[in-house]
C-alpha cells in the first residue's frame, strides 16, 4: 500500500530541520539478531528528536488510509534513517516484536527526491515475487513485517526515510487485506441513497469478520 503526501508540510519541514541538525548515530544501536550484521546506516538520534518522533508516530498511526488498510491497535518505535554513500541494509526480516510491540506491517516514509540520490532502493521479497520501490518524498509505503527486504547499496547522494512498526487489531496479512478492500463497498455504495439498505449490510458484514480475525 501506498499513500502520497502522508505527512503535513509543517511536519516534513520540521523533519528537514531535524536532519539538518542531527546528531547521526550507528544504526546497529537498533537491530536485532542476524539484521545486526546486514546493518549499515545511521540514524537520527531518537534521545534528542524524541517529540518530533512521537509526532511523526501520532500523525501517521491517525492517517485515514493507515486506519484503514492496517487497522492499527499501536504503533512501535518511529526512527529517521540516513543511507551514505557504500551504505545498505542487506536481506534481513525484522523481529516479531520491537520494544514490546508486535511487528506486523512495516512502513517506511520516502524523504528525498529520488534523482538526488542514486540506488537506496527498498526491495522487499514476497514469495510470488519481488517488488523494487524507490518513491518521491513525502510517500509512505506499508507492507507485511514478515516479508524479507534490504535496503540497496546507495552509490551516490544521500538518502533519508521514516521507518517504523504497526501492531494491528488483524494479525494476518491475509485477513486484513480482504477486510480493506470489502471497505471500499460500503463508502462507494452509501454515496447513492438507494442503495443504502445494502451499504449497512455489507458494513455489517465487515464489521463481523472484524470481530473473526481481531485479537
Amino acid at each position: 500500500m501506498i499513500i502520497e503526501n502522508a505527512l503535513s508540510a509543517e511536519l516534513l519541514a520540521a523533519v528537514a530541520s531535524a536532519i539538518q541538525a542531527g546528531p547521526f548515530e550507528s544504526g546497529k544501536l537498533t537491530a536485532q539478531g542476524l539484521a545486526q550484521a546486514a546493518k549499515l546506516n545511521l540514524q537520527l538520534s531518537s534521545v534528542d528528536h524524541a517529540l518530533l518522533l512521537n509526532s511523526i508516530a501520532a500523525a501517521i498511526q491517525a492517517h485515514p488510509v493507515v486506519q484503514a488498510f492496517a487497522m492499527p491497535r499501536c504503533i512501535g518505535r518511529t526512527l529517521i534513517n540516513r543511507y551514505e554513500v557504500g551504505m545498505e541494509y542487506g536481506m534481513h526480516s525484522d523481529g516479531a516484536f520491537i520494544q514490546d510491540v508486535r511487528t506486523d506491517v512495516s512502513f517506511t516514509l520516502f524523504l528525498d527526491d529520488p534523482a538526488t540520490y542514486q540506488g537506496g532502493e527498498l526491495v522487499v521479497a514476497t514469495t510470488a515475487q519481488t517488488f523494487t520501490f524507490k518513491l518521491p518524498a513525502g510517500s509512505l509505503l506499508l507492507y507485511p513485517a514478515g516479508e524479507l527486504h534490504r535496503v540497496a547499496p546507495v552509490t551516490g547522494g544521500v538518502r533519508h526515510a521514516v521507518v517504523g512498526w504497526l501492531q494491528s487489531r488483524i494479525r494476518d496479512a491475509h485477513q486484513r487485506e480482504i477486510i480493506a478492500k470489502l471497505s471500499v463497498v460500503p463508502r462507494t455504495l452509501g454515496q447513492d441513497a438507494q442503495y443504502t439498505e445494502l451499504a449497512t449490510q455489507t458494513g455489517q458484514c465487515i464489521q463481523e469478520l472484524v470481530r473473526m480475525w481481531a485479537d
